[in-house]
C-alpha cells in the first residue's frame, strides 16, 4: 500500500460493489472511495452518502466519469454481466487500473477487447475470484503442491445456494450469463488452481428445473473435465440449497491423488488430510490473505497478482465454452 490512502471509483453501485468497496470502511486509513457512476440516480446517492462522496464526483455513466479524466487510483466495476465491457474501456484508457465482477465478459470476443485494452495503456485489470483468497483453499494448494498427496488423479468442487430473491437482471440471457460463468467459474477456477493443472477436455448440462418463475436463471448444473495429466475433474452447482438451511452456500472440495485425499468441507469448517502414511487430521490454515490488498500492491508495489490477467481470461473463455457445448449422447 501506499503511504497515502488510496482512492477508488465504482461503476455500478450494486450490491457486488458495496462488498468490494466495503474495504474503504474496514480500512479508511488505507482507500478512499471518492467517485460513483451509475443509471440509477437512488442507487447511486445512496452509495455516494455512504462514501461521502460529492456531488460533483457522482455520475450517471461510466463514459461521464471518465470523461472527468482520471482522479483516483483505480475503478471497481460491479456491473451487470453484458455491461462489463462496455463500461471498463472507457476506464482503462483514461487510465485506470480496474477490479472488475466475475466473469470478464458474456463473449470470448469482447474478453479479449477487454484484455487489449489494459495491454494498450499499461494498466492491471483483474477479476474478483474471492475464493483464491480463502485460507482453506490456499491451504489445499500447498498441500498438493508439496506432494502431500502424491499425482493428482481426480478433483471435485460443489458449490450449493440458496436461491432466494434473485434480481431480474438474472432471469434473462440477455443480461446474465448464466450458472456456469457466473457460480461455476469459482468451483472451475478452485480446482485449476489448487491442482496446477489446466483443463484439456469437459463437457457440461444445465438447466432450471424446479424454478420455473427464475426463467432463463438455471437452477442446476454439472460440469464433466480431463486435466492436462489424464486426471478427471468435476463441478455440481445448484440453487436448491433449502431456505431453512443454516448457511447461504455449502461448498465442498475433494482433491483425490495416488498418495492421498484433501477434503474441504465449508458445513464442517475444516480440512482435512487422509494419506497412505498417517491417520485423518485436520491442516492448521494460514491467516487469509486480503485480496484488495493483493491487487493494488500488485501494480503499485510489484507484488505478484494471485490472480494474474491470463488467468482471468482462460476462465472466461473456458466457462463460456462450457455453458454453450451443452454435448450429451444417449445412452
Amino acid at each position: 500500500m501506499s503511504a497515502n490512502p488510496l482512492t477508488a471509483v465504482v461503476v455500478g453501485a450494486g450490491h457486488r460493489a458495496v462488498v468490494y468497496s466495503s474495504y474503504a470502511h474496514w480500512h479508511p486509513e488505507e482507500l478512499r472511495i471518492v467517485g460513483v457512476a451509475d443509471p440509477d440516480g437512488f442507487r447511486r446517492n445512496q452509495f455516494a452518502e455512504s462514501h461521502d462522496i460529492p456531488s460533483e464526483r457522482r455520475y450517471r455513466t461510466a463514459e461521464d466519469l471518465a470523461a472527468a479524466g482520471q482522479f483516483a487510483d483505480f475503478a471497481i466495476n460491479g456491473t451487470m454481466d453484458p455491461q462489463h465491457v462496455p463500461t471498463s474501456l472507457p476506464l482503462l484508457d483514461a487510465g485506470y487500473h480496474l477490479l472488475l465482477e466475475k466473469p470478464f465478459a458474456t463473449s470470448e470476443d469482447e474478453a479479449w477487447q477487454l484484455v487489449h485494452a489494459a495491454r494498450r495503456n499499461a494498466r492491471t485489470v483483474g477479476i474478483c475470484h474471492v475464493l483464491r483468497f480463502a485460507p482453506f483453499y490456499a491451504a489445499v494448494r500447498a498441500r498438493v503442491a508439496e506432494g502431500a498427496i502424491g499425482e493428482v488423479c481426480q478433483a471435485a468442487m460443489q458449490k450449493s445456494y440458496r436461491l432466494g430473491e434473485r434480481p431480474e437482471w438474472q432471469r434473462s440471457r440477455e443480461t446474465f450469463s448464466g450458472i456456469i460463468p457466473f457460480v461455476g467459474i469459482h468451483a472451475l477456477d478452485l480446482i485449476r488452481w489448487v491442482t496446477g493443472r489446466d483443463f484439456t477436455q469437459g463437457a457440461a448440462w444445465c438447466s432450471n428445473v424446479g424454478h420455473p418463475a427464475m426463467r432463463d436463471l438455471e437452477d442446476n448444473a454439472c460440469v464433466a473435465l480431463q486435466l492436462d495429466n489424464g486426471a478427471s475433474a468435476s463441478a455440481r452447482l445448484d440453487y436448491c440449497r433449502p431456505a431453512k438451511a443454516p448457511t447461504h452456500g455449502d461448498d465442498r472440495l475433494r482433491v483425490a491423488g495416488n498418495e492421498g485425499v484433501i477434503e474441504w468441507m465449508y458445513t464442517a469448517d475444516q480440512l482435512t488430510l487422509l494419506t497412505n502414511s498417517e491417520e485423518p487430521r485436520v491442516v492448521e490454515l494460514d491467516e487469509p490473505i486480503d485480496q484488495f490488498a493483493n491487487f493494488v500492491s500488485s501494480f503499485y508495489e510489484g507484488t505478484p497478482s494471485w490472480v494474474p490477467a491470463e488467468d482471468c481470461i482462460r476462465m472466461t473463455e473456458i466457462c463460456l465454452r462450457l455453458r454453450d457445448a451443452r454435448i450429451s449422447a444417449s445412452i
